[in-house]
């Protein structure tokens, strides 16, 4: 594993919690080693070999930086060492792939859309590592989950099986959301920032892509709820679909700095469109860190 990357982290996480403790890792020399086990000041320990250190150090310094302890408390996190998972306060279970993703999921909840789900409709575009539709299903909606890339939809697939009681809500597909097409998607190590408008490697895939009112059509959806797309830059075409508006709500990760010197590819075109859908209650709020202006990048919520 590249030093820098154990060095800078360990560097940045040694600030005090809310309780005036400082929450970090206690043996950092063993982060030099193939195997062992990593020794947090708050006492938990965390085994790793050399298969699975990597997701074993992106948890580690996944709970350092979001200050979660886990325990068996109503609001805790829980971790499963033999079986290589954790367990959200919410009761949604993880293996340790891409899960620096859960802050924004399910301690910030950037994707809540109200209290009770059930029998609603959602469809989400970027369902990535399963998180977005397992959020969605744990408060009871029916969810129909897009995810083109390959690894990503595997990973999706093991952590919608980890959560049998969810499983039954969710159809999880691997196609992407825009047009009516075959696109050329990127293959990385991971795609949490992958897009069809940003392709540095020479390996893609080419994989179907659908329109909203294909979606409606083909999976016989007549009332949809929530459409919650994080599609990054292909939310330019789906705003031009005249069946968003069969929606009650939308929310769009929003990144037109994927697209530039394009027409009409900006905030304001996204909200014009919404508008004329009569979508009249809108915010647009940052939903992570990244160090963007919100012109650029950010999410918007929409109702009618």
């Amino acid at each position: 594993m590249n030093l820098l990357y154990d060095l800078l982290y360990f560097a940045k996480f040694r600030i005090p919690t809310v309780e005036g403790n400082t929450y970090t890792i206690k043996n950092p020399w063993v982060l030099f080693k193939k195997t062992g086990k990593i020794k947090l000041t708050d006492g938990q320990i965390f085994y790793f070999n050399e298969k699975n250190k990597k997701n074993v150090l992106d948890l580690v310094l996944f709970i350092l930086s979001t200050g979660i302890h886990f325990g068996r408390g109503k609001y805790q996190w829980k971790f499963n060492n033999k079986r290589e998972y954790i367990e959200t306060h919410q009761g949604v279970r993880f293996k340790l792939h891409g899960i620096g993703i859960l802050d924004e999921t399910f301690l910030k909840q950037v994707h809540f859309a109200g209290f009770n789900l059930e029998g609603k409709v959602v469809i989400t575009g970027g369902a990535y590592i399963g998180d977005t539709p397992l959020f969605y299903a744990s408060y009871g909606a029916k969810v129909i989950a897009f995810e083109p890339d390959p690894i990503s939809f595997k990973i999706a697939m093991e952590n919608i099986s980890l959560n049998p009681r969810f499983k039954k809500l969710i159809t999880l597909v691997p196609y992407a959301i825009g047009k009516d097409v075959i696109v050329k998607f990127p293959l990385e190590k991971d795609s949490g920032g992958s897009s069809i408008f940003k392709i540095n490697t020479q390996k893609t895939i080419s994989v179907r892509s659908m329109s909203i009112s294909s979606i409606l059509k083909e999976f016989n959806i007549n009332n949809p709820y929530l459409l919650d797309l994080d599609i990054k830059g292909a939310e330019f075409e789906v705003i031009k679909d005249e069946s968003v508006a069969k929606f009650k709500k939308v929310r769009i990760e929003y990144s037109p700095y994927l697209l530039k010197n394009t027409k009409n590819i900006s905030l304001s075109f996204l909200l014009q469109k919404l508008q004329e859908y009569q979508f009249n209650k809108i915010r647009i709020y940052k939903h992570n860190d990244l160090r963007f202006d919100l012109l650029n990048h950010g999410t918007i919520e929409a109702e009618k």
